[in-house]
């Protein structure tokens, strides 16, 4: 092993040099002897602002740069809501099932919810009247939780209903708004792709995909199985809509 010993003697021979620079260049009077040794100059060197070198500049820059991507730069969408809100959960009959869960949910995660109901409706019925604006004036929602399309899955020409579709989110306007698809019970002739192209991904929760427990009439989720259904929307909400807001998952009760 190598002696260390003269590169710690070294060490020390600096520091001590340094040192006694430093006290020097707290004496007033300069010390003589045969000749007269200078002030170091040390003690105005650390008084005075210094220009900032290029390294000074570097090291700001990628320090700014590190906060500004970890704090400054979250991207709004990535991040959920924690306030509570106002939601009102409405549609066709399938919002039935999905009322007693999300209940739970706005207990639990500190939200009001109020859900009605217009059996049997369509598209067609939410364009041609004004109840989504009398409700949304009625209630003041924050988020609207609309379920319509069961009525309307094995209809011909599938396009005619589009402008429909485009009317109820018009009527919705700039609130925060998700499209609850139907729970298909047999492949539709395009009803939940035509919601999807007006509404948005972020904004449409497909449900046509899912496994469903059928109440007696074939097509209605039993309400365990509802209950699970509004367990994955809310995770989606959460997760990937455009709007994420906090719900929780609450214990069974």
């Amino acid at each position: 092993m190598k002696d260390r010993r003269p590169l710690w003697e070294m060490i020390l021979i600096l520091t001590y040099t340094i040192l006694g620079l430093g006290l020097y260049s707290q004496v007033e009077e300069e010390i003589s002897f045969e000749v007269k040794m200078k002030k170091s100059g040390l003690e105005a060197f650390i008084a005075a602002p210094q220009e900032k070198s290029f390294m000074d500049h570097w090291l700001r820059f990628a320090w700014q740069t590190a906060w500004d991507s970890t704090f400054q730069s979250l991207d709004p969408k990535t991040v959920v809501d924690s306030s509570s809100h106002k939601i009102l959960l409405t549609g066709d009959s399938m919002c039935e099932g999905l009322m007693f869960r999300f209940r739970e949910y706005a207990a639990h995660n500190d939200h009001e919810l109020k859900t009605v109901i217009w059996y049997s409706s369509t598209t067609i019925g939410w364009s041609q009247s004004d109840s989504l604006s009398k409700l949304i004036a009625l209630y003041d929602p924050d988020y609207i939780f609309f379920t319509t399309g069961s009525n309307e899955l094995f209809i011909r020409n599938i396009e005619e209903r589009e402008q429909y579709i485009q009317d109820i989110v018009s009527e919705a306007g700039e609130r925060k708004f998700i499209w609850i698809g139907p729970p298909n019970w047999a492949e539709d002739s395009g009803i939940n792709d035509l919601i999807e192209k007006n509404v948005g991904t972020d904004r449409f929760f497909e449900s046509k995909n899912l496994q469903f427990e059928r109440a007696a009439d074939g097509a209605h989720p039993t309400w365990s199985s509802a209950a699970v259904w509004a367990d994955t929307i809310s995770t989606w909400i959460m997760r990937k809509s455009r709007h994420k807001i906090l719900l929780r998952k609450p214990v069974r009760s």
